[in-house]
């Protein structure tokens, strides 16, 4: 256990345990790491082969009750995406009616790391990439990942060892420029995209630390993040990191229950159950849960997912308080 405060509070919150040890939490971001490496795709697409390709990964997805293999149809699809940018032709873009709607979010998302790097963190060529490629339902998406490359090529000693890993070849790593003013950089966005930014810093803190505490004490080290969001980025990657072990990642969020990093924690772990399902339709049908904090989550995500396929797309890493809310004490009103 470790004590942390909370961000931007005076007073320490409650110390918690977190329920998946450190040893094995890493050895799961090791497993991460080495899938997400090991997938590659480098040899130009067409629009119609790229489309295919994607909607094959996501079939692939919704047949699987394998959660090991469920999740590593994101990083495929994500690193097909990145891929499909870095390789683009004159015309090639997201915006395709015939891409499934299941895939947009999973495709801007890789789309979005490969247009950093592109800009190397120039904010103005960023917007340009992304918002000439993207479809404009889903463009919010893109940026998610910039906070995560953002928090990867800080100067710290996780940067060092993915500087090392990709000198050897094992870590598929650009030489990039990261902004030596992070503050300045998030300002040329709108309150938005920052939103987005810090919850993708949010959920590379969590590779970076050896527990969601450590993590969630680290965003108040970076007074130009969001914290809410960025806590909920760390939800979001432990939960897609301990993607078999989920009864202990809800554990996480009920012992986090009455802390100030209690609501954006929980937050984080609907918007992943979301994420799934939104991918493969029937994940939260099949997902068994105990406990009102459980089924309370549960249905969070499944009123989320509807009120998405309702409206059109999903919400770009955004749970409305109001739905937890509802599903927690649905005789409530939420205005």
């Amino acid at each position: 256990m470790l004590q942390f405060r909370a961000p931007h509070e005076e007073e320490p919150i409650t110390r918690i345990a977190d329920p998946i040890p450190a040893w094995t939490g890493w050895s799961r971001k090791m497993v991460t790491i080495r899938t997400v490496s090991a997938l590659s795709y480098t040899r130009p697409l067409s629009q119609s082969e790229y489309v295919q390709k994607m909607a094959q990964i996501q079939r692939d997805a919704v047949g699987t009750s394998d959660m090991g293999r469920k999740t590593a149809s994101f990083w495929r699809m994500e690193n097909l995406s990145s891929a499909f940018l870095k390789n683009a032709r004159p015309g090639q873009s997201l915006n395709d009616a015939d891409m499934p709607v299941a895939i947009r979010p999973i495709a801007h998302c890789g789309m979005g790391i490969a247009a950093l790097e592109l800009a190397n963190f120039d904010a103005h060529r960023l917007r340009e990439i992304i918002e000439s490629f993207s479809d404009p339902e889903y463009r919010l998406f893109a940026y998610e990942g910039t906070g995560a490359m953002l928090a990867l090529y800080e100067p710290d000693l996780f940067a060092l060892m993915s500087r090392i890993c990709a000198s050897l070849g094992i870590l598929p790593l650009a030489r990039l420029t990261r902004p030596s003013d992070p503050s300045a950089f998030l300002s040329s966005f709108e309150p938005e995209i920052r939103r987005l930014i810090s919850h993708g810093y949010g959920r590379m803190l969590y590779f970076k630390n050896h527990t969601i505490a450590s993590a969630i004490h680290a965003v108040s080290r970076e007074p130009y993040l969001q914290p809410g969001p960025c806590i909920q980025g760390i939800a979001f990657a432990y939960s897609m990191v301990n993607n078999g072990d989920l009864r202990r990642v809800f554990r996480a969020g009920e012992n986090l229950r009455g802390n100030v990093a209690g609501a954006p924690f929980s937050e984080g772990l609907v918007y992943a159950l979301e994420f799934w399902e939104w991918m493969a339709p029937g994940f939260l049908e099949s997902l068994r849960v105990t406990g009102d904090y459980e089924r309370g989550l549960k249905e969070a995500a499944r009123l989320g997912v509807e009120t998405g396929r309702a409206r059109g797309p999903l919400a770009p890493f955004a749970v409305e308080p109001c739905k937890v809310a509802e599903a927690r004490e649905p005789q409530k009103n939420c205005v």
